[in-house]
């Protein structure tokens, strides 16, 4: 197997270089061919091949250590993977400049959490800045700060009365934050401002607030905050446009062929465009897929954290996967479905924005779905479908198409032979191929650079509460459900490990 190596023209002399060079020159002078050496260390030699090609993957740790062996290049190899691996942690965690007048605390993050000074804390008001994407627009969730304390629970000590105080009752998003002194630094707890309103409401007067643990923001928990402040955001300005659109569409949705929408969406925000073409393609797949004779393979275009956190948030994509796997449950057999996801797309992606795209996976793999990913670039541009062993697809496309969707019903020969040769490249390819779904969920986290024992515990943590309680959407679009499901599906994954 192989992992992804960021842009080697960032790094043109970087370990990841030396490192393809070095096995290529060592195989060369054990007058080796790659698929000889391929056969004496037990891999293909595809994989060979692949560690030899500068700019490529970086070859597993397995390969690496079975390369090095054969190869007598004493320990070399790993030692120069291992500082491939820093180099690539390197880059991929630079922050920003910290903003001057508040302590910037260092998330690798897409967020930007301007804190108080010290002796500001109580009471204190400062902004969690949810900033644009390529889709989002951009978002700041208000925050009022107070002193909290840890005994193995989280006591915030806020004022009396503040029930009732119109911070907690103003429109919008808001949070109440617990800061604990921790050995490093505060530790910071959110709670949304109406699940904080309802429990000092229901308490005793002058009761401190308490808030789970789980909700410490860390880079899990602030990349639920970014996404679904951008998504509600969006979704809410538009909400009366996007429930004439849905009454529009209803006249179309039984037509097997269309692209297009963009008439009506000519005012909406990206994020409702990415709402409306992600329903119609839904809807679509489940109105045709009593068309398919077998179970079919999926392919779907999201690529980075921000377009796949509409799996675990969208309402209608959780019903649709739901609904998915109720008709295929009676097969016996798994549907697959493919991410193409380059290694310069993880490269350009901060740690939260990553989580949010193995949650989506974890979210399909809960649903019996068996996820492959394809690393290569040239597959990029390849349209979702669902296919029936060449003899049908249904084709559901709503990311990167110039119009809000585009979606067919085909038989059509040369269209069937490219879904195939995409899906059987995808399978005998995949940097995640494993047996189970702990297992290519965890070399999905190696892939994408992600702590596995810490996600793990931390969705655990989170799962058990549900993240409502830090990030309850108000649009009716949105829901939990999926995240929820998602973070409870890898904790279970967690709990498994250390029972073995």
């Amino acid at each position: 197997m192989t992992e992804h190596n960021p842009a080697s023209s960032d790094i043109s002399d970087g370990a990841a270089v030396t490192l393809a060079t070095e096995i290529r020159r060592l195989r060369n002078h054990a007058g080796l061919s790659q698929k000889q050496l391929a056969a004496q260390v037990g891999y293909t030699r595809q994989y060979v091949a692949l560690a030899e090609r500068v700019g490529g993957n970086l070859p597993s740790l397995e390969l690496t250590l079975a390369l090095d062996a054969r190869l007598a290049a004493g320990g070399r190899l790993l030692a120069l993977r291992e500082q491939a691996r820093a180099e690539q942690r390197s880059l991929r965690h630079a922050l920003p400049p910290a903003p001057t007048g508040a302590q910037q605390l260092g998330f690798a993050s897409p967020l930007s959490l301007a804190f108080p000074p010290a002796d500001q804390i109580g009471g204190s008001q400062f902004g969690i800045s949810a900033p644009a994407g390529r889709f989002f627009a951009g978002s700041t969730i208000t925050a009022t700060s107070y002193p909290a304390v840890e005994d193995g629970r989280v006591l915030v000590h806020v004022p009396t009365g503040l029930a009732n105080d119109p911070v907690l009752r103003r429109p919008g998003r808001s949070l109440v934050i617990g800061a604990a002194e921790g050995p490093t630094g505060p530790r910071l707890f959110g709670l949304d401002s109406r699940a904080a309103r309802t429990r000092l409401t229901k308490a005793v007067n002058g009761a401190p607030l308490l808030i789970p643990d789980a909700y410490e923001l860390d880079d899990l928990t602030l990349a639920v905050l970014w996404s679904v402040a951008n998504l509600d955001d969006a979704l809410l300005d538009d909400d009366n446009a996007l429930a004439a659109a849905e009454e529009h569409l209803r006249g179309v949705d039984s037509t097997t062929r269309c692209a297009g929408g963009g008439d009506l969406a000519a005012d909406l925000t990206a994020v409702s465009r990415m709402w409306l073409g992600s329903d119609f393609c839904a809807r679509h797949i489940l109105r045709h897929a009593d068309t398919l004779h077998e179970v079919p393979a999926f392919w779907t275009r999201e690529q980075r954290g921000e377009e796949s956190s509409t799996w675990v948030l969208f309402a209608h994509k959780y019903d649709y996967l739901a609904r998915t796997a109720a008709t295929f449950a009676t097969t016996g057999v798994n549907p697959t479905r493919t991410f193409c996801i380059p290694p310069q797309t993880v490269t350009d992606s901060r740690r939260p924005e990553r989580i949010l795209l193995l949650l989506a996976v974890a979210l399909m793999e809960s649903f019996d779905i068996t996820v492959q990913v394809c690393a290569e670039p040239e597959y990029s541009s390849v349209t979702g479908f669902a296919l029936d062993q060449r003899r049908r697809a249904i084709v559901a496309n709503w990311v990167g198409h110039d119009g809000i969707w585009q979606v067919d019903v085909t038989d059509d020969r040369p269209a069937l032979r490219e879904f195939a040769d995409a899906c059987g490249y995808a399978a005998a390819h995949s940097v995640i191929a494993g047996p189970t779904p702990p297992a290519r969920l965890r070399a999905l986290a190696d892939y994408l650079d992600l702590d596995w024992a810490w996600l793990t515990r931390r969705c655990a943590d989170l799962g058990d509460y549900g993240t409502a309680g830090l990030a309850r959407p108000r649009s009716r679009l949105l829901s939990t459900a999926g995240l929820d499901n998602a973070c409870r599906f890898l904790g279970g994954l967690s709990e498994r490990n250390a029972e073995q």
